[in-house]
């Protein structure tokens, strides 16, 4: 398979068909994603047939580019693929023999994909710490990172769980089936009914697609009107996310793409059709505002909204723009 992107590089299937998985969403949660992801491009690196690490470069960049246009809010997908382009140009700068920076560049992804699994067991441990026994929990979709809170949580305390349904593609259902199959006590609401129900709730735990330089927060769309809820009630919330999620680009102003889907997840073909000048918008996920968080909870630690960007200049320093993976 060949496509034209500046040059002509070559594209593995598995590539192509790793985006068609991640748009037809048989995957759930940006970790699920990136993981997937991650892997189709590992193994398109060590089984590249490419000459000089400039193309080897080329190569991943195209395939970055198919597989962040899948999933476009996901920052932890677009951060996993520019660490595999770092890891290429320090491998060209130490002038390695292509077949040892491809077994290398390999490896450092496959080790990047642990690190993400090794971070949500941190955030679990960091955060369940801050649930205390009988806690009524609220949450909206399925995040894995919140999943793993829960669990943690649930082994020495007892807790309940409030998930909305997530309307419209029913991740909160997803979310209720994996609590009930640890036997965590779980209600599974319509999201309109988020306020009705706030009242009940000790804390809000959310999950997140990115993380602005502003504390601002990207997640599936529902969760800045939980968050504003819970903020009318007392109710604090906690965002649960690692780092690799933050957003480098907001550090100088750049915007995080909101996703939109298809409108026929909303209404039927036929409904659409019926009514020719009706029109359907879904977006994906929205923002919540710092001033609705209480704490945003990472592997490094707990921190306020507002020391996202301090974080985030300690990681990364300022960003430089130069691996554009959305144009």
């Amino acid at each position: 398979m060949k496509i034209v992107v500046k040059k002509v590089v070559s594209i593995f299937p598995e590539i192509f068909e790793a985006a068609e998985e991640i748009k037809k969403r048989k995957i759930h949660g940006a970790t699920g994603v990136t993981i997937i992801a991650l892997k189709a491009l590992a193994n398109a690196i060590i089984n590249s047939k490419v000459r000089s690490l400039s193309e080897l470069y080329d190569e991943v960049l195209n395939s970055g580019k198919i597989l962040v246009k899948a999933r476009p809010t996901t920052m932890l997908l677009a951060n996993g693929i520019r660490f595999a382009l770092y890891k290429i140009k320090e491998a060209e700068e130490e002038r390695m023999k292509m077949e040892e920076a491809k077994k290398k560049v390999y490896e450092e992804i496959l080790q990047f994909r642990e690190r993400i699994k090794t971070s949500i067991e941190k955030i679990a441990e960091i955060t369940s710490r801050r649930i205390r026994d009988g806690d009524i929990i609220f949450t909206h979709g399925f995040s894995t990172t919140v999943f793993k809170v829960i669990e943690r949580a649930a082994k020495d305390k007892n807790i309940e769980v409030i998930v909305t349904e997530t309307r419209p593609e029913f991740q909160g259902r997803i979310m209720a089936n994996k609590l009930n199959q640890i036997n965590v006590p779980a209600t599974l609401i319509v999201d309109s009914a988020a306020r009705f129900f706030m009242k009940d709730v000790d804390k809000v735990i959310l999950g997140a697609e990115a993380i602005a330089a502003n504390g601002a927060v990207i997640n599936k769309i529902g969760s800045s009107l939980i968050a504003l809820a819970a903020h009318e009630a007392r109710v604090r919330v906690f965002v649960t996310a690692g780092t690799y999620k933050f957003s480098q680009e907001t550090m100088l102003g750049e915007l995080i793409e909101i996703e939109e889907r298809d409108p026929t997840l909303v209404a039927p073909k036929e409904f659409i059709k019926e009514f020719q000048n009706l029109s359907i918008r879904n977006p994906a996920f929205d923002v919540t505002p710092p001033e609705y968080i209480d704490l945003i909870i990472t592997e490094n630690g707990v921190i306020p909204p507002q020391g996202v960007i301090y974080m985030l200049k300690e990681i990364y320093g300022w960003p430089t723009f130069e691996i554009k993976l959305l144009e």
